[in-house]
C-alpha cells in the first residue's frame, strides 16, 4: 500500500500519455516540458512499482508487461476522475438547451404532454423537442436524445431506466355485459365480440393464465379490428365488446365506471414476457445533464407504482 501511495495523478496522466504517443518527446511538446522531464517521471514510478513498465529506444516506447497492466487500471482511475470533476461542474447548474424526446404516440398524448409545462416551468433554459411515432427510431440516425419505449425490452446498445410496468386488463362497458354476459374464463371468449389492435407486427395476440402457470393465447372473434387504440377503447365504451389494453390507457376509464374490469382471477397480457415502459438513451460514459434531468422529473411525475395503477 505504500507502494502506491507514493504515485500520483500526474504521473499517471503522463505516463498514459507516452503510451498514447509512443515517445516521450510529443508528450513533452504538449505539457510544455522537457522531454527527460517526461522521462524522469516515468523513472520514478517504475521504481516506486518496482517494475519496468516501458522499453525504450531511440525512436518510440512501448509498454512491457506491466505497463499495458497499469495502463489498463489507470486509464479507469482517470475516466473516474475526470466523470467526478463534471459531475462537481454541474452540481450547481442548470439544464438547458435542446432535448430531443420520441414517445408512442397514445402514451405520449396522455402522459407526456400533459407534464410538459411543468417541465419547462421547472427548467425555464430547455427547449423541448417531442416527436411521437410507434415506428422503429435509430436515436443516432435520427438525432434523439431520450426515446420512450414500451414492450419486451430487447437487448440493445441503449440504456435504459425504467418508468414502470405495463400491466393488462379484459375490460368492457357495463351495457355490453348487461346485453351480452360477463366472460368467466378465456374458453368464453369464443361466443363474445372482441375488439382487435392491429400493429405492424399483425394483429395482438390476448395471453391469459391463472396465479404462477404457464400463459396461454386464445383465438378471438374479432367484430372490429384496428390499428389505433384510442378507436378500439371508443368502441368499447360504447359497448362494441372487449379489449385488452394496458392500464396506462384505460385506466381512467376503469375508474370512472365507463369500463368495467372482468375475469379479475386470469392475468392478462399482449405477450407472454414482461412489458416494460422505459426511457431509452444512447450508451456513453455519461448522460447529459439535460437527459438526466428529464428522466429523473417523469420518474418522480409517474411515481411508484405508477399513477395510473393507482
Amino acid at each position: 500500500m505504500k507502494t502506491f501511495n507514493q504515485i500520483n495523478i500526474q504521473s499517471l496522466r503522463l505516463f498514459v500519455a507516452v503510451l498514447d504517443q509512443g515517445n516521450f518527446s510529443e508528450v513533452a511538446r504538449r505539457e510544455a516540458m522537457s522531454p527527460s522531464t517526461v522521462s524522469r517521471v516515468i523513472s520514478q514510478l517504475e521504481q516506486a512499482l518496482q517494475t519496468q513498465l516501458l522499453y525504450r529506444n531511440t525512436r518510440a516506447v512501448s509498454p512491457t508487461e506491466s505497463g499495458k497492466l497499469l495502463a489498463d487500471h489507470a486509464r479507469q482511475v482517470l475516466a473516474q476522475l475526470e466523470l467526478a470533476a463534471l459531475d462537481l461542474q454541474e452540481q450547481d447548474s442548470e439544464p438547458g438547451g435542446l432535448v430531443r424526446i420520441n414517445a408512442p404516440v397514445v402514451f405520449g398524448q396522455r402522459h407526456i404532454a400533459p407534464w410538459l409545462h411543468e417541465l419547462s416551468a421547472h427548467y425555464p433554459r430547455l427547449n423541448i423537442e417531442l416527436m411521437q411515432t410507434d415506428d422503429f427510431i435509430d436515436p443516432l440516425q435520427d438525432s434523439v436524445d431520450l426515446l420512450i419505449r414500451i414492450g419486451v425490452m430487447a437487448d440493445s446498445t441503449m440504456q435504459a431506466r425504467t418508468l414502470g410496468q405495463q400491466n393488462f386488463r379484459l375490460a368492457a362497458s357495463p351495457a355490453y355485459l348487461a346485453r351480452a354476459g360477463t366472460p368467466a374464463t378465456p374458453a368464453d371468449l369464443a361466443s363474445h365480440s372482441c375488439l382487435v389492435f392491429k400493429g405492424f407486427a399483425g394483429s395482438q395476440r390476448w395471453y391469459f393464465r391463472e396465479s404462477d402457470q404457464e400463459w396461454r393465447s386464445y383465438s378471438l372473434r374479432g367484430v372490429l379490428t384496428s390499428n389505433n387504440a384510442e378507436t378500439l377503447t371508443q368502441a368499447a365504451i360504447d359497448g362494441m365488446g372487449l379489449v385488452v389494453f394496458p392500464t396506462w390507457l384505460i385506466g381512467d376509464a376503469l375508474r370512472e365506471g365507463r369500463l368495467v374490469s372482468v375475469m379479475k382471477s386470469y392475468q392478462v397480457s399482449t405477450s407472454p414476457e414482461p412489458q416494460t415502459i422505459a426511457a431509452l438513451y444512447p450508451n456513453g460514459r455519461r448522460t447529459s445533464i439535460k437527459v438526466r434531468a428529464v428522466i429523473d422529473f417523469l420518474v418522480e411525475k409517474f411515481g411508484a407504482p405508477a399513477y395510473w395503477e393507482r
